[in-house]
């Protein structure tokens, strides 16, 4: 597998200045090839050190995981009312048989991190260097010291704190996640659970974006990348999905037809800062509410248990003040960072945040042995996280949404924050008012008696129920059927009395062995609704017709079966013909 070469897209290298972290020489030891030590270790020399800086979200995200874990340690450091986190990273030459054997992991400070958390690195004689257990990897022969050290500070958040769930202090942890070796927690109720792929959505289309989503597929997930970038290409050798904010010749909002466990942004970022709720990250006890109405729709409708942003700082004041005004600030902004840590010793001695546990080993392990490397070309011993440009075009021409002003296309629309709290009943109510009655709709006095529906509350063998644009992309769309929709809602009475009639008529063609769907979808409700708009329906009963998962012909609506103009558009239908709307249309 090839590694990744990179135009440095999330590392904005910042030259250092005045640094007082000098490299040092420390003694041989052996170590096996599964990165266990016996503490102290004794390395031959530390080959490369470099410190960088993690803020904005991505460190939010990295503190939030970290709390989660019980981690009370290494809590990051303020600057100009920001947050930021410091990592340091060495990579360390072994001397045993065979003296290119390296190991990378990130360097501790003694006076904040438990006995038990840490390795002693011995110097020869000068104070012992403390690593982070959970950080330490050895690096293969082919992965240089550079790239070990962009590819774990890459990693950290958007790969590892995505894919891996976090270890609590009581978790009974089993494995099994993405078909390998990957830990996850049981609950006291649960029993052992199936290996079972995480489905990972990946918004964007830069270096970093590829980046995640490689590594993600690579740790075994279920990846799918959503970009307008257009030369974003797949790669057939994981298993990842390359696909656009609207899915299909539809064009429906991924969000529409698609469930999935985790969502990475690389664009931007929905949540606010400090709410663990909406990262996904909140103790079950906590009670914390997420007050993002996207992420909560996100939640409710996707199923989606955990939202990771990796937006930096400098992103966001690019974002915020335009690429003018804004270049400017993120540029000064990131050498007053890295002024403020090269001329600290504090600063520049140690890591003011701790890694996720068994990062090392499930995460950052596996992609060297991989070869899914973040390349960096820096020779620079403190970076900075940036922005670039490819990014932030990317976001700022994202289509947006014409029912939910601002909000991204593909994301949920949120109509009205209170919406996730109605109840269903006066949702409906609601809905109804929105669906005007057709043309041809006779009067209630006019429609005759509604006969019994021997199948009502049943399984309907001969109707496919359609339960909203997920239901409608996997059961037609995607299979490319031949089918026929039927749209109503439960406060018309037309649509009740079409019922049973729709599906003798679907009866019909089942026995005469004609290879037609016939399906129904309810109009009214949130997720109807998002049918009916995605349809082009805005009044029921109608009928829907699909050719080889395509549109086919125009909406038709009917009051009374049997109906010549039902008939004759199922008759096109079957025989292949092209649409015919003034015939359709000269019918009753």
């Amino acid at each position: 597998m090839k590694a990744h070469s990179s135009a440095v897209a999330l590392l904005t290298i910042t030259p250092l200045v005045h640094s007082f972290c000098t490299q040092f020489a420390l003694r041989p030891q052996h170590t096996t090839g599964i990165v266990s030590f016996n503490s102290p270790t004794i390395l031959d020399a530390i080959s490369k050190e470099q410190i960088g800086v993690i803020d904005g979200s991505n460190f939010n995200t990295l503190d939030l995981f970290s709390a989660a874990e019980g981690n009370s340690s290494a809590k990051g450091n303020s600057f100009d009312g920001e947050k930021i986190g410091i990592v340091k990273l060495i990579v360390g030459t072994l001397n045993d048989e065979n003296p290119k054997d390296r190991i990378i992991g990130i360097v501790a400070n003694p006076d904040e991190v438990m006995d038990d958390e840490t390795v002693s690195i011995r110097s020869g004689g000068a104070n012992d260097m403390l690593l982070y257990k959970d950080s330490i990897a050895s690096v293969p022969i082919t992965v240089s010291d550079e790239d070990a050290i962009s590819t774990s500070f890459a990693a950290l958040t958007g790969v590892h704190c995505a894919y891996h769930d976090p270890i609590r202090k009581d978790d009974n942890v089993v494995t099994g996640i993405g078909g390998g070796e990957d830990s996850f927690k049981l609950s006291k109720n649960d029993k052992v659970h199936e290996k079972v792929k995480r489905k990972v959505i990946v918004l964007g289309g830069g270096e970093y974006a590829i980046f995640m989503t490689d590594s993600l597929a690579s740790l075994g997930g279920d990846v799918t990348q959503i970009t307008t970038n257009k030369s974003v290409k797949p790669r057939n050798q994981l298993n990842v999905s390359i696909s656009p904010p609207g899915i299909g010749d539809e064009e429906f909002s991924f969000s529409s037809v698609m469930n999935f466990d985790v969502l990475v942004d690389s664009l931007s970022d929905e949540a606010k800062l400090g709410e663990a709720s909406c990262r996904g990250l909140a103790d079950d006890n906590a009670g914390e509410v997420c007050s993002s109405a996207v992420i909560k729709l996100l939640q409710k409708q996707n199923r989606c248990k955990r939202y990771i942003s990796t937006v930096t700082l400098s992103q966001k004041k690019v974002q915020d003040d335009g690429i003018i005004w804004g270049r400017s600030k993120a540029i000064k902004f990131g050498k007053d960072v890295v002024d403020k840590v090269s001329n600290s010793r504090s600063l520049c001695s140690s890591s003011s945040i701790a890694p996720p546990k068994k990062f090392g080993e499930k995460t950052l392990q596996p992609l060297l042995n991989a070869g899914i490397v973040y390349k960096s070309k820096s020779k620079e011993e403190v970076f900075t996280q940036g922005w670039n440009v490819q990014d932030f075009w990317e976001q700022v021409s994202w289509p947006r949404d014409a029912d939910g002003g601002n909000i991204r296309f593909g994301f949920p629309v949120v109509a009205d924050l209170d919406s996730l709290e109605e109840d269903n009943d006066e949702r409906e109510e609601e809905e109804s008012r929105m669906i005007s009655a057709p043309p041809t709709l006779v009067s209630d006095a006019q429609v005759p008696k509604i006969s019994r529906d021997e199948l009502a509350g049943k399984d309907n063998p001969y109707v496919l129920d359609i339960k909203g644009l997920k239901d409608l992309n996997h059961e037609i769309l995607g299979p490319k059927k031949d089918c026929i929709i039927f749209l109503s809602a439960s406060y018309c009475r037309t649509c009740r009395y079409l019922a049973p009639q729709y599906t003798k008529l679907a009866r019909k063609y089942a026995d005469a062995g004609n290879d037609i769907t016939f399906a129904k979808s309810n109009a009214s409700g949130k997720i109807g609704k998002e049918v009916s708009r995605a349809l082009g329906v805005d009044a029921v009963p109608a009928f829907c017709f699909f050719k080889a998962g395509r549109r086919y012909g125009s909406v038709v609506s009917v009051s009374r079966m049997p109906s010549k103009k039902l008939d004759a558009a199922l008759n096109l239908l079957v025989s292949g013909a092209d649409w015919d709307k003034p015939m359709i249309n000269s019918l009753k």
